[in-house]
Protein backbone atom coordinates (compact mmCIF):
# COMPACT_ATOMS: atom_id res chain seq x y z
CA UNK A 1 0.00 0.00 0.00
CA UNK A 2 1.48 3.18 -1.35
CA UNK A 3 0.33 6.41 1.01
CA UNK A 4 0.74 9.71 -1.50
CA UNK A 5 0.96 12.88 -0.10
CA UNK A 6 0.96 16.21 -1.54
CA UNK A 7 2.66 19.57 -1.06
CA UNK A 8 0.10 20.82 1.37
CA UNK A 9 0.90 17.85 3.40
CA UNK A 10 4.61 18.57 3.61
CA UNK A 11 3.96 21.96 4.69
CA UNK A 12 1.21 21.25 7.33
CA UNK A 13 4.00 18.81 8.62
CA UNK A 14 6.26 19.87 11.76
CA UNK A 15 10.01 18.96 12.35
CA UNK A 16 10.98 15.68 14.51
CA UNK A 17 12.14 17.89 17.40
CA UNK A 18 14.32 15.16 18.25
CA UNK A 19 15.70 14.92 14.99
CA UNK A 20 19.21 16.30 16.04
CA UNK A 21 19.39 14.38 19.22
CA UNK A 22 18.87 10.73 17.58
CA UNK A 23 20.78 11.81 14.37
CA UNK A 24 24.04 12.95 12.55
CA UNK A 25 23.18 14.16 9.06
CA UNK A 26 26.67 13.41 6.94
CA UNK A 27 27.80 13.35 3.25
CA UNK A 28 29.62 11.51 1.58
CA UNK A 29 31.09 10.24 -1.68
CA UNK A 30 30.14 7.50 -3.77
CA UNK A 31 31.56 6.57 -7.02
CA UNK A 32 28.75 6.64 -9.62
CA UNK A 33 28.99 2.80 -10.16
CA UNK A 34 28.32 1.80 -6.65
CA UNK A 35 25.43 4.52 -6.67
CA UNK A 36 24.03 3.12 -9.82
CA UNK A 37 23.49 0.02 -8.06
CA UNK A 38 21.99 1.08 -5.38
CA UNK A 39 19.45 2.96 -7.44
CA UNK A 40 18.64 -0.01 -9.02
CA UNK A 41 17.57 -1.71 -6.22
CA UNK A 42 15.59 1.16 -4.84
CA UNK A 43 13.70 1.67 -8.32
CA UNK A 44 12.64 -1.99 -8.23
CA UNK A 45 11.56 -1.34 -3.96
CA UNK A 46 10.54 2.05 -4.79
CA UNK A 47 12.31 3.93 -2.74
CA UNK A 48 15.25 6.31 -3.04
CA UNK A 49 18.64 5.11 -3.26
CA UNK A 50 19.40 7.11 -0.05
CA UNK A 51 16.98 5.17 1.72
CA UNK A 52 18.98 1.73 0.91
CA UNK A 53 22.04 3.23 1.47
CA UNK A 54 21.01 3.72 4.88
CA UNK A 55 19.74 0.08 5.77
CA UNK A 56 22.93 -0.89 4.67
CA UNK A 57 25.02 1.34 6.51
CA UNK A 58 22.84 0.43 9.32
CA UNK A 59 22.70 -2.92 8.90
CA UNK A 60 26.20 -3.07 8.72
CA UNK A 61 27.21 -0.73 11.39
CA UNK A 62 25.59 -2.99 14.17
CA UNK A 63 27.55 -6.02 12.43
CA UNK A 64 30.77 -4.26 13.15
CA UNK A 65 29.24 -3.75 16.53
CA UNK A 66 28.71 -7.72 16.86
CA UNK A 67 32.03 -8.73 15.82
CA UNK A 68 33.82 -6.40 18.53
Amino acid sequence: MKIEYDEEDFNKGVKNPYFDKLNTKIEITVRNDIYKIFYDIGKSNDVTPEVIMNRCFTDYAKKLNEDE
